[in-house]
């Protein structure tokens, strides 16, 4: 009796030896499943946030596709680039003066006061 329990004892050892080696063989494979199908969906996050960018930068580009395609838009460029000028209109050009220059006061104007000029500006005198 004592051979006979002695390989039960064995046997259940080594049942219990490949039990563990099971469960730590799928325990392995179900965290190494889990952490990849983490990844996956933060890649699929990171996917869809691309694609939300991409979309609102289609829409931009569309937007402005249509205001292209304006009157407005090629009125306005047509003047500035090309310089249409409609029926009746007039153009003024006003150029800027050169860096380096400055405009220079009258002296009259420097040497008399506030007071002064403005009795001159409301009575012409």
């Amino acid at each position: 009796m004592k051979d006979l329990s002695f390989k039960k004892i064995l046997g259940m050892k080594i049942a219990g030896i490949v039990i563990l080696f099971f469960i730590a063989l799928f325990g392995f494979n179900f965290f190494k499943e889990y952490n990849r199908s983490r990844e996956l969906d933060k890649e699929i996050e990171k996917l869809e946030t691309a694609a939300k960018e991409i979309e609102a930068q289609n829409l931009d580009i569309l937007n402005l596709a249509t205001y292209l395609d304006t009157e407005e838009f090629l009125e306005s460029e047509a003047r500035t680039k090309l310089g249409l000028k409609k029926p009746g209109e007039e153009v003024v050009s006003v150029s800027l003066p050169e860096e380096g220059t400055t405009l220079t006061n009258n002296s009259n104007n420097q040497e008399e006061s506030n007071a002064i000029l403005w009795w001159k500006y409301f009575f012409k005198n």
